[in-house]
């Protein structure tokens, strides 16, 4: 069963497609109520070879890393990571806790773009 919403797999596609022709799409997608992903890839970041990933998540506690979380959102951050690969972009191993923002933690990771 998946997961990832396919407006949010299709932003994925959109960004990787991009990257073939050396043009940046962002990506910003709603992945579940409480769930957020940015990816604001750019042309200088295609041109260092790398650009961030950032999931949003509204939750009264923070974890070290994303998939703390639990098994829903795992399941859900492995679908994005597995869609990033199929386009040759590595994620990260884990998306770690990068602070606060707008009532949500932010977990952020380096993409690398192939």
């Amino acid at each position: 069963m998946n997961h990832v919403p396919d407006d949010a797999l299709a932003a994925i596609d959109r960004l990787g497609e991009g990257l073939l022709f050396g043009s940046a799409n962002p990506v910003q997608e709603r992945l579940r109520s409480d769930l957020r992903l940015e990816i604001p890839c750019t042309v200088a970041d295609i041109e260092a070879g790398w650009t961030a990933a950032r999931f949003r998540i509204a939750h009264t506690r923070s974890e070290p890393t994303l998939r703390g979380y639990g098994s829903f959102v795992e399941t859900v951050v492995d679908g994005i990571d597995s869609r990033l690969m199929s386009w040759g972009i590595e994620p990260p191993d884990r998306y770690k806790h990068a602070g606060d923002g707008d009532g949500r933690n932010v977990y952020q990771g380096r993409l690398e773009l192939p």
